[in-house]
């Protein structure tokens, strides 16, 4: 296997766990890894690297991306990718034109048991899809923009895994502000088949994540913090008939949820070498959510 050389450009919080997958990994040579403040000149010139890992605050993300497309490599960049629509549209002109590449590290995306549930929702185990629920909520990481950015941006992603957001509508509702900063809040999305809500927050005790589809025939609940990872039951809707004896078919599935990261850099690496598709339009979508839902 031919290593491919980068350079990661940011190393706090989520960049010291993404550099240490790709540190591990026998895909790539990491020649440079630069902090805030340091000359990303020697980056911008040096013609063996190949691709850059963008792990900065949002703000900074369009520029720096630019200035790599610029100078010809590929990127691989934290979520979300902008906080501007015309920036993501930038952004995917420049590719084109320099027939570069760009993966967002939507992390969610790259896990085991979301596409194993993916496909157990997509045969039609539980049915049609009528209502989705999900939840990320922890203390902390309070930051100079809000939690919908921050987290909700997490389940928009997976959301467009099962439903095209492009299709649905949603809404916004604030449930802890201090400042201008939304801590804990709400999203509430629809079309004329599904309903659903997001519940964020950076106020909560203890850690959840986790996802329940309802089915016409059943239920699948899914979580990455606890065992087992997936749960899928299918019933008979019998009038006045409780719990047990509803249930026709039940299911447990556990995966390993805490190398989401690592499986993200492999597929990095597939979709530089033309093998796995890119996300640049999810990165435009959720994007064009959370902008709108501010207005």
């Amino acid at each position: 296997m031919n290593k491919i050389t980068i350079a990661q450009i940011g190393c706090g919080y989520w960049g010291k766990r993404l550099l240490r997958y790709i540190i591990e990994s026998d895909k790539f040579n990491v020649k440079y890894v630069c902090t805030k403040g340091d000359d990303l000149t020697q980056i911008w010139n040096d013609k063996e690297v190949k691709a850059v890992v963008i792990a900065t605050p949002i703000k900074t993300h369009f520029a720096i991306a630019r200035k790599a497309i610029r100078a010809n490599k590929d990127i691989l960049c934290e979520k979300p990718l902008c906080q501007q629509l015309n920036q993501v549209r930038c952004l995917q002109r420049q590719l084109t034109r320099a027939d570069r590449k760009l993966l967002t590290e939507w992390t969610y995306t790259f896990s085991k048991g979301l596409i194993k549930a993916k496909e157990i929702i997509d045969i039609g185990k539980i049915g049609g899809l009528e209502s989705i629920e999900m939840s990320l909520k922890y203390a902390g990481r309070f930051l100079d923009y809000n939690v919908y950015w921050l987290l909700g941006s997490h389940l928009l992603s997976i959301l467009d895994m099962f439903v095209p957001i492009a299709s649905l509508e949603f809404r916004k509702i604030d449930l802890i502000r201090h400042g201008k900063r939304t801590e804990t809040g709400m999203i509430r999305f629809w079309n004329e088949k599904l309903k659903g809500n997001i519940t964020v927050s950076l106020n909560y005790p203890l850690k959840d994540m986790s996802v329940i589809f309802y089915g016409s025939r059943g239920t699948l609940v899914f979580s990455s913090m606890r065992e087992p990872t997936i749960q899928y039951n299918c019933y008979v809707k019998d009038e006045g008939v409780l719990g047990d004896q509803l249930i026709t078919e039940e299911k447990f599935m556990s995966f390993d949820e805490k190398n989401n990261l690592k499986h993200a850099v492999n597929y990095f690496y597939d979709f530089l070498q033309g093998k796995a598709e890119g996300n640049l339009e999810r990165s435009f979508q959720i994007t064009k959510v959370l902008s709108q839902i501010h207005e």
